[in-house]
Formats: C-alpha cells, structure tokens, sequence
C-alpha cells in the first residue's frame, strides 16, 4: 500500500512590536508630536492576531494510515517507491496451479517492505530479515537488470497441466503479476523468449538474496482449516472432538462446501485443503486458539472423530499481511489467478439444506 510520504512542516514565527504608552493622548484630541506612537488599525491587529495564532497552533502533518514510503533510484525506471511498512508485501511468489498440482497451506516466499520475509509453503514457515541495503540492491536487480516493469507480457505458461511459479511485485503503487512456467512448447517470438529468460534470472535472485539466518514463523492470530478426511489412518488412536464453540462437520461445509452424495464409492472427497483451496478460513479468537492447541497436544495438525465422522484439522499461523486484509495467501490445483481466501471471525454459520 504505498501512501503519500509524512512531511515535516516546521513552525512558522511571526514577529510584531508595538510602541505605545498609557499615556498617550486620544487620537481624536490631536497629536503628541514630541511621543511617536504607532497606530495599528483594528483590520491590521486582526490580521497579525490570525497570524499569531495559525503560528502557535502550526503542527506537523501526519497521515491517518501511517504509511511509510522508501525510494531509490535506477537506471532504466528513474525513482521507484515502495512501502517499508512491516504488513506491506513487495515481493511474493508462489508454486501450483496446474491441473496436476496440489495445494499449499502458505506462499512459497514473502517479503515485506522493512526486509522481513517468510518462508513457505506449508504450516511450518520460517522468518528471516534482509537488510534495508540487501532490499534496495534486490529491487534494483528486479528492475535495472532484470527489467519487469517494463514487460509487456507477463503470462509465460504453455503447458496447463503443469505447475508454475506466480511472481507478486508491489512497486509505485501497483501490483504486477507474472507467471513463470513450461514456456517454448509453441512458436513465441524472440522478445517474449528475452522476457522469458530474464524472469527465471529475477527468481533465482529473489532465492539467493534469501540466504541469512532464519528462525520458525510464529504469528499472535491462527485460522482453523478444516475437511472430511475419509481415508484416516485408523491404526493411530483418534480423539473425539470436544470444543464446544462448532461442529467440525459445519465448519468443513463452510470452509469446503457440502460433499454431494456419491452412491458408487464411500470415498466422495472434493479435494478441498488437499488439492483445493477452501472457499472460507475461520480466524479463531485468542481463547479458541489456546483451547484447539491443547486438543492437538501443541500440533499444528490432526484428526478427530464428531458425528460419526473424521475430519482433518490444521492451524495456519497468519502472515502480517493477512492479519490486516483478513485474507489468507494461498493457491491450490487449477488455478491461474491469485485470489485470496476470506477469513470469518465469530461463530460459524449453519449449513443451510
């Protein structure tokens, strides 16, 4: 989210002496040439009392969204800006889509606007932090030698039911997005073959500018995942479900959808948070999170018996920039544009027939 930058408007003075005596006579009565006096006219007194007054109440400027902007310059695209705020995203890739593919619970990569990033994909991630000159030498690489604002093809993927790598840059206030995939199956011309080559090189940048320490990603807020797992490991003892908040079985039909009636196999799973993204994420509260952690011993994922039937859980701690859109980042099979999933919070609606 790129804002206007704060400015700092420095406190304007204004001076003004008056020369006058108790003594001095009434105007009306003639002049006191041996005393000069100033006369300051009521509309001149008004205006210096306005002046006085817009002074002393002057106060710096601030923006109601606290946005903060850097800059830096390039070669080839001048001055470029991005938000250093720490929920921002400037660079986000992710692996999937095709037909074939399956589903990931986070991004591959994420990369925040102070330098932080996350590493996916899965439930487990791990955070890291680049340096303020770390970022700024990587998006001049992504811009100067790498050129991708200026492409006029973004999408490379000829083979759908292959997986492809989805870049997400935020920069001057857009987004742009590119699709990097199995490309050269079909006749392309030579410009989009150069663009092609150049948008694996600012990958494998973006990889190996991610090269310092890292450490597990932990986040305040989790969202519940939840699906009709029909194939359990039925050698593992299975806990019942005892959280009293929702059924398991309401909140897969409004994460997942209802599962239609199958009268040649008992196995009728969708797909769903196995290949599939979920229509829904349910964001829980600090008490039902506390309360889910100790049903799953402290994991982040497992299986439990409500109704008569098993289903799959899993907490899926929350990126800073999800915390703020309520959305969470993911991409499953068959999907070649990015759609965030929306986050409920509050209790679970009932399935309607």
């Amino acid at each position: 989210m790129i804002g206007k930058r704060n400015r700092k408007m420095g406190t304007s003075r204004v001076g003004t002496r008056f020369i006058a005596s108790a003594n001095a006579p009434n105007p009306r009565c003639g002049r006191d040439k041996s005393r000069p006096y100033t006369l300051v006219s009521f509309s001149a007194l008004l205006c210096i009392m306005v002046l006085l007054f817009t002074a002393c109440n002057s106060t710096p400027t601030t923006t109601t969204n606290n946005v903060k902007n850097q800059s830096i310059s390039t070669s080839s695209n001048g001055v470029i800006t991005y938000s250093a705020n720490p929920q921002d995203v400037l660079i986000r890739t992710f692996y999937g889509g095709g037909k074939l593919g399956g589903f990931e619970y986070s991004p591959e990569i994420s990369i925040y606007g102070n330098g932080a990033y996350i590493l996916g994909p899965g439930l487990q991630m791990r955070a890291g932090q680049l340096s303020t000159g770390a970022l700024s030498q990587l998006l001049h690489t992504l811009v100067d030698t790498d050129g991708l604002l200026k492409f006029t093809n973004r999408q490379f993927y000829d083979v759908p039911d292959q997986n492809a790598t989805f870049l997400q840059l935020r920069l001057n206030g857009t987004s742009y997005a590119y699709l990097y995939g199995p490309f050269g199956n079909l006749q392309e011309i030579t410009s989009d073959k150069d663009a092609y080559h150049r948008l694996g090189a600012a990958l494998t940048s973006i990889t190996e500018a991610l090269n310092g320490p890292t450490h597990p990603y932990t986040s305040q807020q989790m969202a519940l995942l939840v699906h009709q797992d029909f194939s359990p490991d039925l050698t593992q003892h299975i806990p019942y479900w005892t959280f009293p908040d929702f059924t398991l079985s309401n909140l897969a039909i409004y994460e997942c959808g209802a599962i239609p009636t199958d009268i040649t196999s008992p196995n009728s799973d969708t797909g769903c948070l196995t290949y599939t993204v979920p229509q829904n994420g349910l964001l829980l509260s600090a008490q039902q999170q506390q309360a889910i952690l100790l049903l799953l011993n402290g994991q982040q994922v497992g299986v439990f018996l409500d109704l008569g039937q098993y289903y799959s859980v899993a907490l899926r701690p929350l990126l800073p920039d999800e915390i703020a859109q309520k959305e969470l980042a993911m991409l499953g099979s068959a999907e070649l544009n990015y759609a965030g999933v929306p986050l409920h919070e509050g209790p679970v609606p009932t399935p309607t027939p």
